[in-house]
């Protein structure tokens, strides 16, 4: 019989004398975990800060980037000094992005400290979004370093257009709706999209999501008290037009429903294109605070509001047919959350360049389920490939495409537009392949 060697402690090949190493091994171990937690999201806040209120501000400005900025600062004066939206001055947005336009008042006299208090809301509101995200990533299957990642990813490609715009605010509030739902607060939930609804109305289509989800779940109490918290915040938030002026309200509907086919949107790539290269006959003019086409083309965006529900309900039945699926649940949720959000950015029939500003967070948030990564993956791809192409349409060039109608111009906003729409193509197919993921 053989019978081992038995090795020293002080052995250089005893398993034990080898130990006191290992650790030297996993020496950057605590470091990595440390930039998945609260130090990456420290440092992820403090770049954004840089980008929002150092780089961005000081770059070039002119009057096609700080166009809304000076809107703003009208709007929220008027407001401020007792004049009542819809009734007094026309606003062209929801009532609830009164708000944001009036708060940087409160810290600033004349235009260039409201321009800065401006930008301070701004970088406020991003880091809402940051947290949001790295809360809902904690919470869920999500990488932290991935959704913040591309966010921050986006905000870059995107440009100083993030400073001279308040979408993040609807994003932020429909980002703080998602992280409610994921912790089971429901009411909480209802009330920031509520907030989001009357600031711009894209959130109402998560809605849905979130009721129908508490209610299959059983907590049909829940799901009916949030819906009555919904229309109750919504009254509430848009109560001074409707006790002021009922009619203007409507008057301010009518002025939005009503508005053509914008030059940027996706149905107008048709008709410009058909420009090009056929001398289809249409104009690039001012209708409605928006450069708008005219001409033979502008019928094309009656199909914006069809397709708009068409998708809608798609992804509302999809997700109905994954509920059950506890494994699929919230992947399902947020896959669709997200196409819903990209859906009502690209689908109507004004697609303005901030409109893609809504659709970062719940992109960040997008699941990568086992074994059909590849279709998400190409959704963040193509969406992060129409970012820079938005900037240099929008400001860079757009004097030229709008005024000349320049083809570079115009293919760049064909190639923006065309990616846009493989990411919601994307986004869907995800939403019909994860039942196979597993």
């Amino acid at each position: 019989m053989v019978v081992p060697e038995r090795t020293r402690p002080g052995d250089p090949s005893s398993p034990r004398a080898a130990a006191p190493d290992a650790p030297t091994a996993r020496i950057g171990v605590p470091l990595i975990n440390a930039l998945s937690g609260p130090l990456l999201l420290a440092l992820v806040v403090a770049l954004h800060l840089a980008l929002l209120l150092g780089v961005f501000p000081n770059t070039r400005e002119d009057v096609v980037l700080r166009g809304f900025l000076s809107l703003s600062y009208s709007d929220g004066g008027r407001a401020l000094t007792g004049a009542v939206p819809y009734r007094d001055f026309l606003l062209e947005y929801p009532l609830g992005s009164l708000v944001f336009m009036m708060a940087p008042y409160l810290f600033s006299v004349g235009y260039l400290e409201y321009r800065t208090a401006f930008f301070v809301e701004v970088a406020l509101l991003d880091v809402v979004v940051l947290v949001a995200l790295y809360a809902v990533a904690r919470a869920t299957a999500v990488s932290v370093r991935r959704a913040l990642g591309f966010y921050t990813l986006a905000i870059v490609l995107l440009g100083p257009l993030v400073d001279y715009r308040l979408d993040l605010a609807p994003a932020a509030l429909t980002a703080l709706a998602m992280l409610a739902w994921r912790r089971g607060r429901l009411a909480w939930a209802a009330i920031a999209l509520a907030a989001g609804t009357a600031t711009k109305a894209y959130p109402l289509l998560l809605l849905p999501l979130l009721l129908a989800d508490s209610w299959s779940q059983g907590r049909r109490r829940q799901a009916v008290g949030a819906a009555v918290l919904f229309v109750g915040a919504l009254a509430v938030l848009l109560s001074p037009a409707l006790l002021a002026s009922p009619s203007d309200l409507s008057l301010a509907l009518q002025f939005q429903t009503g508005r053509r086919l914008q030059v940027e949107s996706l149905w107008a790539t048709p008709p410009l294109l058909l420009h090009l290269v056929a001398g289809f006959p249409l104009e690039i003019t001012g209708r409605a605070r928006a450069l708008v086409v005219l001409g033979p083309g502008d019928a094309w965006g009656a199909a914006g509001a069809p397709t708009l529900a068409l998708v809608s309900a798609l992804v509302y039945w999809r997700w109905w047919r994954l509920r059950r699926r506890a494994e699929l649940r919230v992947a399902a949720m947020f896959v669709g959350a997200a196409a819903l959000v990209l859906a009502a950015a690209m689908l109507s029939k004004v697609l303005s360049p901030q409109y893609v500003l809504w659709v970062m967070p719940a992109l960040a948030m997008l699941p990568l389920p086992r074994g059909q990564r590849i279709l998400p993956l190409c959704a963040l791809g193509a969406f992060l490939a129409a970012l820079p192409l938005t900037q240099w349409l929008y400001p860079l060039h757009y004097g030229e495409f709008v005024r000349l109608i320049e083809p570079t111009a115009v293919i760049v906003l064909a190639t923006r537009n065309l990616l846009l729409a493989l990411a919601l193509i994307a986004l869907l197919a995800t939403l019909w392949q994860l039942d196979r993921a597993t």
